[in-house]
């Protein structure tokens, strides 16, 4: 596995602050120089991609977390939904990859996802469509008006306009493929989904 993607996958699991040390035995790299270098690859990426998410560096340990300009808007959403903290996470990952296939996202989080994108759906702030053996997963308009603290939903731009063009082009190139309304799954579609 890539080390880059595995102190992502990491950080994002934790949800607490994890110390080189960590990410040193995480990785089976030897070299705190390395490790670290690494880690900056990772946090100019989020800069650059305009996440809402970043990592944060303190004394040698590093924890994601959500951007200040967000935080009081993403509070405010888990508060009123009620939204499991699992499924926060689940839909903080979906929101940097906007379009992705639900497979993908099982390969990265783990099986949990399945439950986590039940809620996402039965909330409102996700909509699967159908791709092949697996789903596509997308923000709705409910998941922008929260996040962009009442601005109009047509000035929505967290995601950037690539996500908005990805989703646009999925939804184009399957104009057959009904929204899947009813997010529970056979335990075989689960399968399909993680051998994808």
């Amino acid at each position: 596995m890539e080390p880059r993607r595995l102190i992502e996958a990491a950080l994002f699991m934790s949800g607490r602050e994890l110390s080189l040390p960590e990410l040193k035995k995480l990785t089976g790299i030897a070299s705190a120089g390395h490790v670290k270098s690494i880690v900056q690859e990772l946090i100019e990426e989020y800069n650059k991609n305009g996440s809402a998410l970043e990592i944060f560096e303190a004394n040698d340990a590093y924890l994601m977390r959500v951007r200040e300009e967000y935080l009081a808007a993403a509070r405010q959403f888990a508060q009123e939904s009620e939204i499991s903290r699992s499924a926060l996470r689940t839909l903080s990952y979906i929101a940097r990859h906007n379009g992705i296939l639900k497979s993908e996202v099982v390969r990265r989080i783990g099986p949990m996802i399945y439950d986590d994108v039940k809620e996402l759906v039965e909330r409102g702030f996700i909509f699967q469509r159908r791709f092949g053996r697996s789903s596509r997963l997308f923000l709705t308009d409910k998941f922008r008006a929260y996040f962009e603290q009442g601005k109009p939903i047509a000035e929505a731009n967290l995601m950037g306009q690539g996500a908005e063009k990805q989703a646009k082009s999925t939804e184009a190139a399957t104009p057959s493929a009904p929204i899947d309304s009813n997010p529970l799954e056979t335990g075989e579609e689960k399968e399909e989904g993680m051998s994808e």
